[in-house]
């Protein structure tokens, strides 16, 4: 049946609500890969400064600070932001730079997911 303008859809139709989504898949984001540089009495700090310019592309003063706060603490982060593989390729190279046949192995490092 048609209505008065002559439309076959009725009018007396209820409208039915809209569904509620929900969000519930979660995005975490990925903070990539980090190299921590970690204290060693055997390498040599300014070989270790070398190592962070030639492998890390770091400046002379920014290479010092990495170096020194290894040092004071234990530990620091070289670069963060990192693929995987760059992260372990960084790692490597800090490696290589930093050995020095019969006298030291090479620095301590490691590539880790970042967490902060």
């Amino acid at each position: 049946m048609l209505d008065q303008i002559g439309s076959p859809y009725a009018t007396d139709t209820e409208t039915l609500p809209l569904p509620i989504i929900k969000d519930t898949a979660k995005v975490v984001p990925d903070r990539g890969w980090k190299v921590l540089l970690y204290n060693d009495d055997v390498t040599p700090l300014d070989v270790v400064v070398f190592a962070l310019q030639r492998a890390a592309g770091l400046s002379l003063e920014v290479a010092d600070m990495v170096a020194l706060e290894a040092h004071r603490s234990g530990e620091a982060v070289v670069k963060r932001g990192l693929t995987q593989e760059d992260a372990l390729i960084l790692c490597g190279g800090l490696r290589r730079w930093s050995r020095i046949d019969g006298m030291c192995p090479g620095v301590d490092c490691e590539a880790l997911e970042d967490d902060s």
